[in-house]
């Protein structure tokens, strides 16, 4: 088995001033390739005027099996002018500056005002027909010639840099957020759902209880005993019983339960008292 030219837990992180001046400067003003084991970190792959997305850049070049690192490429840029570049990439696509680009100084040792030795700008991939859009971000780094009179210039003075590829992380936190928003807002919707089918069930039940129970035909219950409840024959005697009607309609009783009605009692409700009165006679003589 071929052993690998990384050291273990190598991990490829250099600095903006190591990008420039470590590897752009020899390759470009010495013309020195990349050092063997350099290859494995920096790719050459032109990204301006490439029509693959950039996820799948990504997956060709090993970025999924990276950690705590990025992709670095070695890419020629697509000049339109010295000043304008086409930027263009994927299926539609362009590299979106995000903000101002910064200069880059060398590190000399004891010189508190090194100059700048190149720049670096930062860039968002963004395409509304594709999923990638915003997904990814780029660091660009292009190197003077050699010390300037104006720096604001933004000139490209060699027709290669070197870039940074990485994932866009707000974007995953965003995707992750609104993921879980809706599974917390479908939750508590079923959680509801669950609530309502529960109370329309309490509901139901409680109207089928109250559709069970028995009132007086004038909507007052009589007092005494539950005319539904037959076992009242088969616990007193036929004077108990006499006494309990005698009670139950004694005059001062019926006008107590008659106050209670909204309306006074009619032909038809006094009616309906004569025949249930009469069904309770008709059973105690059948128990006799």
């Amino acid at each position: 088995m071929e052993e690998s030219l990384v050291p273990l837990g190598f991990r490829f992180s250099p600095s903006d001033e190591e990008i420039l001046g470590s590897f752009l400067h020899p390759f470009l003003v010495e013309s020195k390739p990349f050092m063997s084991l350099y290859n494995n970190f920096i790719h050459a792959c032109n990204l301006f005027g490439n029509n693959t997305e950039p996820s799948e850049i990504w997956q060709k070049y090993g970025g999924p099996q990276l950690v705590d690192t990025d992709l670095y490429f070695i890419s020629k840029l697509n000049k339109l002018t010295s000043k304008r570049m086409d930027r263009r990439i994927g299926n539609g696509g362009t590299w979106s500056e995000t903000e101002s680009s910064k200069l880059v100084h060398e590190k000399v040792s004891g010189n508190p005002n090194p100059n700048p030795i190149g720049r670096k700008r930062k860039f968002r991939y963004e395409n509304k027909s594709s999923e990638d859009h915003t997904g990814w971000l780029l660091d660009e780094y292009s190197l003077f010639d050699g010390p300037k009179n104006d720096y604001n210039q933004r000139n490209y003075d060699f027709d290669f840099v070197i870039c940074r590829m990485r994932k866009n992380d707000r974007v995953g936190i965003k995707a992750t957020n609104l993921k879980r928003g809706s599974q917390d807002k479908e939750e508590k919707k079923m959680t509801t759902n669950k609530k309502m089918k529960k109370d329309d069930q309490r509901g139901s039940t409680e109207s089928s209880s109250q559709q069970g129970c028995s009132s007086s035909p004038i909507g007052g219950d009589l007092v005494g005993f539950d005319p539904i409840d037959l076992t009242i024959f088969e616990e007193n005697t036929m004077a108990d019983m006499e006494q309990l009607l005698g009670e139950a309609w004694s005059p001062s009783n019926f006008e107590n339960v008659v106050s209670h009605d909204v309306d006074p009692i009619g032909e038809t409700q006094s009616s309906q008292l004569s025949n249930w009165s009469q069904a309770i006679l008709n059973q105690l003589l059948v128990g006799v």
